[in-house]
């Protein structure tokens, strides 16, 4: 457990949970999408678990995006705080007529400037919109980071499963090819039936078999981690890391609260102040803006200039803007609800996985303390006997299959106990250990 822990340890150095006190949102840090052009160091040798998720969280080309995504949104939030910009109006008045207002002679020439007034705060309330917005980035990206935490634990847990494996096929290679060596040598001396060498060499095959496609396997489990961090090509030969660690599960009560930890759940409460934001912002357009508009006016007939002024509202006689605030309203509406149900899912969630990890931890102290001794100590009495020519082949080959069968399924339930601890600590945003 200690493997998912040191993750979500690097997580917690810049993870906060927000919460709503006192107005103040707490937020995740600010990232710089600058600091993902590093060139990526490629790991050789052996990579620990600490190592993989570094390179994740430094080079992974979507999260990288997503950090894209914030600098975007600052953008934004510059440009939505700049005042409307002013107009500048030309207008030619009494030309080209007839009579005493033909041509140019009695034209009138006016030169402006108008400038829209927001009233009611409007541009305030729309810059904390866009901050709103700004800070759903953020923790769009804080989600994915930590998405990619436990899909990083989880590629690194299936390597170190997939090597185990190997090691398993390995030694079940090498000891069919024992057992077919023996067997030769029964048959050499007239203690054994050709047949019974037929069955060894079969063994041997589907042994050998077994290790290729295990080799195989690894090799993948090795190309979805590399691909975590941008990378195509595999420069390391193992990862190290201890599969076999298990601490009793804490109890559900002490970790169901932790909850609101998760980034997902704790999204909502700026989504939340981003609705009540709009609905602000729409009670401020029922305030008509004003338009103020001053310049200079030219008569050509008499060569004389004179100032002009003016000031326009509108007139709020059929829509009155109120039907923006009704839907902005609705809107806060629906996700209060939805923010429930998100965190009614995330509860339901974390209760299932809690009592799936309870089955596997049964499972795994089974298999550890009863089945898998009892199955070799079967299976070493078993060669002993048949050295002695007590046992006939297929009893010996049944009680090595047994014995291995069960090292593998030991293998795969704690490998299904680790994913699930990773599962759990992402619903919770921490690690399990703290409430032993």
């Amino acid at each position: 457990m200690f493997i998912k822990n040191l993750v979500f340890a690097i997580a917690c150095l810049t993870y906060i949970t927000v919460m709503a006190e006192d107005e103040v949102l707490m937020l995740p840090p600010i990232v710089t999408p600058e600091s993902f052009s590093k060139v990526v160091a490629q790991p050789s040798g052996t990579i620990s678990l600490k190592e993989a998720v570094a390179l994740t969280l430094e080079h992974n080309p979507e999260l990288a995006s997503y950090a894209w995504g914030i600098r975007s949104r600052e953008i934004d939030r510059i440009q939505v705080g700049l005042l409307p910009n002013p107009k500048l109006s030309i207008e030619l008045e009494n030309i080209a007529g007839s009579g005493v207002v033909s041509g140019i002679r009695s034209s009138e020439t006016t030169i402006a400037l108008s400038q829209l007034i927001e009233l009611g705060d409007k541009r305030i309330k729309r810059e904390q919109i866009a901050l709103d917005e700004h800070n759903l980035a953020r923790w769009d990206y804080e989600i994915k980071r930590i998405d990619l935490l436990s899909e990083t634990a989880g590629a690194f847990i299936s390597i170190l499963s997939q090597q185990e494996m190997q090691n398993i096929r390995n030694e079940t290679y090498t000891l069919a090819n024992d057992v077919l060596m023996s067997i030769q040598k029964r048959v050499k001396a007239g203690k054994a039936t050709a047949l019974e060498e037929m069955k060894a060499q079969v063994e041997v095959s589907k042994a050998r078999l077994a290790t290729i496609n295990s080799k195989r396997q690894l090799a993948l489990s090795k190309q979805v981690l590399v691909t975590l961090w941008g990378n195509t090509e595999i420069t390391f030969n193992d990862v190290v890391g201890d599969l076999y660690v298990t601490n009793t599960p804490p109890k559900l009560r002490n970790i169901v609260n932790e909850i609101n930890s998760n980034p997902d759940l704790a999204r909502w409460a700026t989504v939340i102040s981003q609705e009540r934001d709009s609905v602000a912002l729409a009670k401020a357009n029922t305030i008509p803006d004003l338009t103020l508009s001053a310049g200079i006016r030219h008569l050509n007939a008499s060569d004389d200039i004179a100032a002009v002024a003016n000031i326009s509202i509108p007139l709020f006689l059929f829509d009155d803007k109120k039907i923006g605030v009704r839907r902005s309203e609705v809107a806060l509406n629906r996700v209060l609800k939805e923010k429930e149900n998100s965190e009614l899912k995330l509860r339901s969630a974390l209760i299932q996985n809690y009592q799936q990890l309870l089955t596997l931890y049964d499972e795994v102290l089974v298999l550890r303390d009863e089945v898998l001794p009892v199955a070799e100590t079967a299976f070493d009495s078993a060669k002993k006997i048949y050295q002695l020519g007590k046992l006939d082949l297929l009893g010996l080959l049944d009680t090595q299959r047994t014995y291995f069968d069960v090292r593998q399924q030991f293998i795969e339930t704690l490998t299904a106990y680790q994913l699930m601890v990773i599962n759990i600590e992402r619903l919770i945003g921490g690690g399990l250990e703290s409430f032993q």
